[in-house]
């Protein structure tokens, strides 16, 4: 029996017997992890469009890979079945760790006590949740009062998507087909 293993950030491979196993680590990640993962440039496979409903439910998702094809992302759009003005855009690292997702219309959130940002406090605006260490995408933002310089600014839907493929630094920004 040999085992061959060969490290990558965010996965063992394993071979066993010329059968390769992708073997995931711990979902938890560092702020600077998350941070990273965040900034490092994505892009969608060659021919890839994205699709935006303006008016019937929708939940897809689509592939991202950074550019040295070492880190797979998940792009989520989606928008409500019972509340169609609701829209979610949602960047997914390592399948499963949300580092942004931006709610338009959707429900009220209350950020956790003992976080550094509005501890607690109901927001009812728009907000973009970001991946906080020990809190992953529990804490959201105001969209006037993201950390760093980014702000989004916009007044359709299709805008908004936009901003946050640019936020997510997808580049470039796939083509984008609205559909009703």
């Amino acid at each position: 029996m040999i085992w061959l293993a060969e490290y990558c950030q965010c996965h063992t491979d394993i071979c066993f017997f010329g059968v390769n196993y992708r073997v995931w680590q711990s979902m938890s990640l560092t702020q600077p992890e998350a941070d990273f993962l965040l900034a490092l440039p994505k892009h969608a496979h060659p021919g890839t469009t994205l699709e935006l409903s303006t008016s019937t439910p929708m939940d897809q998702d689509w592939e991202l890979l950074s550019d040295d094809r070492r880190e797979e992302f998940i792009l989520t759009i989606e928008r409500g079945r019972k509340k169609i003005i609701r829209l979610k855009f949602q960047t997914r690292a390592r399948t499963v760790v949300v580092l942004a997702r931006l709610d338009l219309n959707g429900s009220p959130h209350r950020n956790p006590i003992g976080q550094p940002y509005r501890p607690g406090e109901l927001l009812t605006s728009p907000h973009l949740h970001l991946y906080r260490e020990g809190y992953d995408d529990r804490v959201a933002y105001l969209l006037n009062e993201l950390p760093g310089s980014y702000s989004f600014s916009f007044a359709d839907d299709l805008t908004a998507l936009t901003q946050f493929l640019t936020f997510s630094a997808v580049e470039p920004i796939p083509p984008i087909q609205k559909r009703i």
